[in-house]
């Protein structure tokens, strides 16, 4: 904690002990806790569920972490469902907000494979018009779909593939 003093007299900048919280491994002891926290100033820990809209923690289960990513996109969908929108409007809904909803979560981290298909399903039932009790026919696969307008297709993404592209930058 001495360094901590030291960084501070000499930035002159302070620790907000209001936005800040320490987080302790669960091999931790008590012992090493309570001087931690008393050498840092009696900062207290908060809630680690989630950092700037991203889980602060990724459990076993990858998909239960992000869960929350589909059920933003169905939100927005289930809005939207009883307005008439034209094609053109659809497609601009889908590529302007369904589609993005997920790329600040999809640069940080890679979503699993399942959620990235669900997610390309629920936009493609979006597309095609849905109903609760009914299915509506799919004349084009997703994949088809994908491929750039000036290649017969409609432009939308494959979100894992776009996954992909967003870890490698």
């Amino acid at each position: 904690m001495k360094i901590l003093q030291r960084y501070e007299l000499a930035s002159g900048q302070v620790l907000n002990k209001e936005k800040s919280s320490l987080f302790f491994s669960t091999n931790t002891g008590a012992v090493e806790k309570s001087s931690i926290l008393k050498g840092a100033g009696g900062v207290v820990c908060g809630n680690y569920d989630k950092y700037l809209g991203l889980p602060a923690m990724v459990g076993k289960s990858k998909y239960n972490t992000f869960r929350s990513v589909k059920e933003r996109v169905w939100q927005k969908m289930e809005s939207w469902k009883n307005k008439f929108l034209s094609q053109a409007g659809n497609e601009v809904l889908i590529k302007a907000v369904l589609q993005a909803i997920p790329s600040y979560i999809m640069s940080v981290f890679k979503l699993p494979r399942n959620l990235c298909y669900e997610l390309n399903m629920l936009c493609s039932r979006f597309w095609w018009g849905y109903k609760d009790d009914a299915r509506k026919v799919h004349w084009w696969n997703w994949e088809k779909m994908g491929i750039q307008k000036s290649r017969g297709g409609m432009g939308f993404r494959d979100l894992e593939s776009f996954n992909s592209a967003m870890l490698a930058k």
